[in-house]
């Protein structure tokens, strides 16, 4: 009996790993392939044109969360409770997707008649295009995958699609006036991605259409929709009130800062991903002992990355800006430095968020602390527009303090309230930091050698790396002898297999 405890223990152990470099595979080729984009575009686009779309995909991106109506969320963290149930499961699709479809054409005929009235010319067509995403978002069932942690396959068509899309954006957005292509490349992708998933999952999940119980989720799926709502009043409410009160060039600015952090961390976060599935089911099954401890294992995983990625975009933040968009966007600097310290406390507010709240059903506290802080950001923001300093700079350094008070708030909460025995602030997360924070004075040095950009940049990562990696091994960290255990395997199955073939 304790044999099969620990073989079922090592499985899930296996599983789990698996599944986290899935995710993190896809999410190499989502920094990648994104940035490859990103410094593309920035770089080629009329300044002003790319400014007009990044204020109108600010306002739309609004229009699609709501569309949304909470059903991803939702979905990840029911189905994996009952993915061992496949009539369940069917129900529980069916009902969601016929309240998908609802919310999405309510949401559609809305937009249309805000996009119509609102403008006029190259910017309602830009509205338009977005239309295709708003149709597309109908089909968009991603939540099964991740319910049922079919991380190969997300990873696999994610893959494909981001190189179609890659290509075909080399192939025909080539002049600075080709931002209706630019947005139409960008939608059809979009499409494309949620079609594919949709057939795969329509391959393993029937419809069940008999007695839909749709009120039987509104009333949930309406709280998480103003959750996410309510998140819009953070780094969404910048850029929508900076296209108002200042102009669409700043919408750009706070846009490649807060994108190129967002993208750069999105590594990490698949520990977040690839977890709530597997804590959803150890918490329904009342395994508390279990699920504090791989919650906290997630956590510190989560920051042994974060972080010295965080502060390595800080050391770097004038390189990045320089290689991603060129001079053009040189005002990006300081507001990329301000994201990267804010992003630290958004990771451990996102990890809180998603592995003890949602988990534990507190999804109303989600919603308080969220809407009060959000209220919070929005006086701000206005404040700053009456007092005429209303920037990229402030707006994210508003936001930043923000998200530091709910990131704290929620600690608390789990700690006090739940009475879940959490755990941040630990030797291992304070060394962590300590190193990291060295990654500044290196780099000060190293930019003082007459060298070129190039090798500079390299070698301010090569030995910040190095230092990092180094320091943690001489303190046998927990995360750096896990990876270590894992290559050594690896390369002796791989001598193994060698000896006998």
């Amino acid at each position: 009996m304790i044999l099969e405890r620990m073989e079922k223990k090592m499985k899930q152990q296996k599983t789990l790993f698996k599944n986290t470099i899935y995710k993190a595979i896809l999410n190499i080729v989502n920094i990648l392939i994104p940035v490859i984009i990103g410094s593309y575009v920035v770089r080629l686009l009329d300044v002003d044109l790319y400014g007009i779309y990044n204020k109108v995909y600010s306002e739309f991106q609004v229009f699609l969360a709501i569309a949304s109506f909470g059903i991803y969320n939702y979905g990840v963290k029911e189905v994996s409770k009952i993915r061992d149930d496949p009539k369940k499961m069917s129900k529980m699709f069916t009902n969601l997707f016929v309240i998908g479809v609802a919310s999405n054409l309510i949401i559609l005929i809305i937009y249309l008649a805000y996009a119509l009235f609102a403008s006029s010319g190259l910017t309602l067509k830009i509205y338009l295009i977005f239309v295709i995403q708003i149709l597309s978002n109908i089909i968009y069932v991603e939540y099964v995958n991740e319910a049922l942690e079919n991380y190969k396959f997300i990873s696999l068509k994610s893959i494909i699609v981001r190189i179609i899309y890659l290509i075909s954006l080399l192939v025909f957005v080539k002049k600075p006036t080709d931002i209706i292509i630019y947005g139409i490349l960008v939608s059809l992708s979009a499409m494309i991605n949620n079609l594919l998933s949709f057939i795969y999952v329509k391959r393993r999940i029937k419809f069940d259409f008999k007695n839909l119980n749709i009120s039987k989720y509104i009333k949930i799926l309406f709280i998480i929709l103003i959750i996410t709502n309510v998140d819009l009043l953070y780094s969404q409410l910048d850029r929508v009130m900076l296209g108002r009160y200042n102009t669409n060039i700043s919408v750009t600015v706070y846009f490649i800062a807060y994108y190129i952090v967002s993208t750069l961390v999105s590594i990490p976060y698949s520990i977040v991903f690839v977890s709530v599935p597997r804590l959803s089911y150890l918490l329904k099954n009342s395994k508390k002992k279990i699920y504090e401890e791989k919650l906290n294992n997630s956590i510190r995983s989560l920051l042994f990355l974060i972080i010295p990625i965080c502060l390595g975009i800080f050391a770097l933040s004038e390189e990045i800006i320089e290689l991603y968009s060129g001079s053009r966007y040189s005002a990006a600097v300081l507001p990329l430095k301000i994201a990267c310290i804010s992003r630290i406390f958004i990771s451990i507010e996102y990890a809180i968020n998603n592995l003890v709240l949602y988990p534990n059903d507190k999804e109303k506290r989600i919603l308080l602390i969220t809407f009060v802080c959000g209220v919070l950001n929005l006086i701000l923001n206005y404040t700053l527009v009456v007092l005429k300093i209303f920037n990229p700079v402030t707006a994210m350094a508003t936001t930043g303090i923000v998200e530091i008070i709910i990131a704290v708030c929620q600690y608390i909460y789990t700690r006090k309230k739940l009475n879940i025995k959490l755990n941040i602030i630990t030797k291992e997360t304070v060394r962590y930091l300590i190193v990291s924070l060295c990654f500044i004075p290196v780099s000060y040095l190293v930019k003082m050698l007459n060298i070129g950009f190039f090798i500079k940049v390299l070698l301010i990562v090569i030995i910040c790396s190095l230092m990092y990696v180094g320091i943690l091994f001489i303190f046998k960290d927990t995360n750096i002898m896990f990876i270590l255990e894992k290559v050594k395997g690896k390369i002796y199955f791989s001598r193994r297999k060698n000896e006998k073939s």
